[in-house]
Order: C-alpha cells, then structure tokens, then sequence
C-alpha cells in the first residue's frame, strides 16, 4: 500500500509533468506555425519582386529573363525557377546547380497559383510557392519560389531536445521537491498519529495533543482529536459510574429480597409473618421491574431508537392523569384543548413522573397545579410546586443518570425518571426545563410541537 506521503508525491508530480506537457505543446505549436508563416510571407514577398521587375519591361519576353533578375535569390536555401506559358523553364536562381524544382503543367500552373506546397527533393523537405505572370489579361507564364526547410526542422529539433532536458530536470526536481513539501506538511499528521497511538496503547485518556501554534488546519484537527477524547473520556467515566450505579441500585432491592426470602425460609410456619414477608418481596420485586424498565429504556435510547408517533390529545392525556392522581393538593387550573404527534403512553409517562415526583418532595400543605395552554404553534405544559426548592448548582444535575437531590436521597427511586422524561420530550421535537426559587418553589415547563387534528 503506498503512504499518503508518496501518494501526495506523486499527484504533485503527477500535476507538474501535465503542466509542463501542456506550456511545451502550445509553445511548440505556437512558434513551428509562426515559422512557417514567416517563410510563406517571405516566399510570397520574393515571388511578388519578381513578378514587379518583369512587369517593369512589359514588352521584353519572358525568353530574355536575364539571371540579374534572380540575383536576391543567390543565398543557400532559396530557390527560384521562372517558367513561360508552355511550362519551360526559362530562368532560374544559381543555388539550384543541376537541380530543378518540380515542373507543372499549364492546366496545374492555373489551379496551383497562387498556392503553397511542401516537397521533398534531394532528401530535403521544401516549400514552394507559385505564382502567375499575366500579360494583357492572358497568363504568360509562372514564378516558383521555394524555400528549404532544413533550417526550420533543425531549430525544431533542437527545441524539442531542451522541452526533454528540461522535463527530466522539472521531473527529478518536482519528485524530489514533492516528497519534501509532503514530509514536512505532514510532519504535525504523523505525530498526531503517534500521540494517538500512544493513548491508544496506554488506554490513557487523560492525554491530550499539544496545541499547534498556528491557526491552519493542523490546528483545528489536532484542537478537534482533543475535543474528541474529552468526550470520550466523559462517556467512558460516565459508563463506568453509569455501572457503579446499577450495581449499587440492585445490590440493595436484591439483598432485600434474599433476606426476605430466609425469613420465609426460618419462619414460613408464622402465617402472619410470612404474609408480611410475601409483601415485601412484591413491592421490591416491581421496584426492580421499574428499575430494569427504565435501563432498558434508556438503553435502547443511546443505541438510537425512536417512537412510533401518532396524533395525540395532550388535553386528554394531562385529565386522565390528573383524575388518577386523586392527591388532594393537585389542582388542574389550565387545560386548553391541544393536539400533538406524539406516543400517548410515554407522554402518559411524562406527566405521571412529573407529578409524582411533585407530590413525592413536597409537603401536605403545599398546591400542585397543572396548566395547559396553546401559544405560538406550541403545546405548553407546566407543573407548579409552591413548597419546593431545588438549589442552583443541582439544576444542572438534575436530568442526569442517578443523580438524587441531597435533601431527599432517603426518597425511594432509583433516579432515572427525569433523564427518561427528558428523552421522550426531545423525542417528540421540545424541550423542558426547571426553574426554582425560595419565592416561587419549582416550576417545571415543557413543550411540545403543535399538530393540527385529523377532524379539523
């Protein structure tokens, strides 16, 4: 498998050689068409001057053509041939010797001229132009003009040989360049790999990565791997207490019901006692079905798992409970009609933890109420306690896994009812919260999504 470092390398490189690839091709291009127009204007131009020096002496035949004419084309890799109607040559530049350049024929002189061609003679490539001499309106012969193009394909070649020095040199210098900008760029990676290698083999943590001192993206992952393993070091303290916790809670009613069961065992002939005793394990036996009940609830809770939602009367729900309560304290004050999408028996749940929580921590002369109330596309429930005061830095506290009020941890429970209540209304799309004061005892509020009834 190839290192990220070699992978980066190579897609750097990878970029580089395309690049490079691309400014060689349109520069090549770009300058072999700028020299081959060069040499086709400066054919055309040459064709033109003879054909402007025999239009001088109009009446002298092209026959009498003396070679000063073509003297301009003395100089190597330019030729001239200057042929009459019927296609013969009658002057021509002295750099062809014994050569000839390819002779047409009248019907080809009139559909090549004017026109550019590129032959190859003697083993040299050329590049001709024609053009015709006209007479009063009749065409009385043609001027070939031609240009070697040795010199062109040699400068071509040699350009070609640097376009390939030049793209080992940019290869060895960008492979070797790449892997050091990869090393070093991923220098702070790779010991953020080691540090959490470390705390891995460890099982330490409390560790954290050093604090970059930059503000670049290193920084953010390496402030983010830490804010990571805060959260996991809080979800695995809070498992372990988690467990501590329900051991504690069913080592006791566990107890409870062994030691009734040996006074079942030593005194089973007592009809009276183990009467009382049979009781005993009843009530224990379906605290620690609540207790098991509410685990299981808040397990399935962390592992994801949600209500089946259908329209609901939270109106009729909060009468039901009331009328269940049958506590003289609890007084419904408030109960507007309302509808919401919810799961009636763990909305049930909801109001009949609440209230007896409520009635459980407060005293015989103290009023509960009940309120609820529509307003602003939300359903608004609301439990008052007069004579109840929770201290602030336990209102924070309150919604977590096990955790008792000091004041009241004699109180039988197991202190999983308000962590569940919170997940159910969050399940439902609200939220709820408590509010306490020496003035006004606690005042518990939640919300809940208004949903339109099916009647309506």
């Amino acid at each position: 498998m190839i290192s990220l470092r070699w992978r980066l390398t190579l897609w750097y490189v990878a970029f580089t050689v395309f690049g490079l690839l691309g400014l060689m091709v349109i520069s090549y291009s770009t300058l072999s068409l700028s020299l081959q127009n060069e040499i086709d204007t400066t054919l055309a131009e040459r064709a033109n001057h003879v054909v402007d020096a025999l239009a001088i002496t109009p009446n002298r035949p092209i026959q009498g053509v003396s070679l000063g004419t073509t003297d301009e084309f003395t100089e190597p890799g330019v030729f001239l041939q200057i042929l009459n109607a019927d296609g013969e040559v009658v002057a021509r530049s002295f750099n062809l010797g014994a050569r000839r350049l390819p002779l047409p024929s009248l019907n080809e002189m009139e559909m090549l001229a004017p026109t550019y061609h590129t032959l190859r003679i003697d083993e040299q490539p050329v590049r001709l132009y024609y053009k015709l001499l006209t007479r009063e309106g009749r065409m009385a012969g043609a001027v070939q003009v031609g240009q070697s193009l040795v010199g062109l394909e040699t400068t071509l070649s040699q350009l070609r040989w640097i376009y390939a020095v030049a793209a080992v040199i940019v290869l060895v210098f960008g492979l070797l360049s790449g892997w050091m900008v990869a090393h070093f760029g991923l220098k702070p990676v790779v010991h953020l790999t080691d540090t959490a290698r470390d705390i891995v083999r460890a099982e330490d943590l409390r560790r954290r990565v050093p604090a970059a001192r930059t503000k670049d993206e290193i920084a953010v992952l390496g402030a983010t791997f830490n804010q990571m393993l805060d959260r996991l070091q809080s979800l695995f303290e809070g498992q372990r207490q988690f467990l501590a916790e329900v051991a504690h809670e069913l080592r006791t009613p566990l107890s409870s019901m062994l030691g009734n069961v040996d006074l079942i065992v030593h005194y089973g002939e007592d009809a009276e006692r183990r009467d009382e005793t049979i009781k005993a394990l009843q009530r224990t036996g379906r605290h620690v079905t609540r207790l098991l009940d509410d685990l299981l609830l808040l397990a399935q809770s962390e592992a994801g798992w949600h209500l089946q939602m259908r329209p609901v009367s939270m109106d009729d729900i909060l009468v039901e409970v009331y009328e269940a309560s049958r506590d003289p304290k609890l007084q419904l004050q408030t109960c507007e009609p309302a509808c919401v999408m919810g799961d009636p028996d763990r909305l049930r749940q909801v109001l009949i933890n609440l209230v007896d929580n409520a009635t459980k921590y407060s005293s015989s002369e103290d009023i509960i109420t009940l309120d609820l109330w529509r307003q602003n596309q939300r359903v608004w429930t609301q439990i008052s306690n007069m004579g109840m005061d929770i201290a602030q830095e336990q209102l924070s506290q309150i919604f977590e896994p096990f955790f008792r009020l000091q004041a009241h941890s004699r109180q039988p429970g197991s202190g999983l009812g308000l962590t569940i209540v919170r997940w159910i209304i969050q399940e439902h799309g609200g939220e709820i919260t408590f509010e306490s004061s020496s003035e006004t005892g606690t005042i518990v509020k939640f919300w809940l999504p208004e949903s339109i009834p099916p009647t309506a």
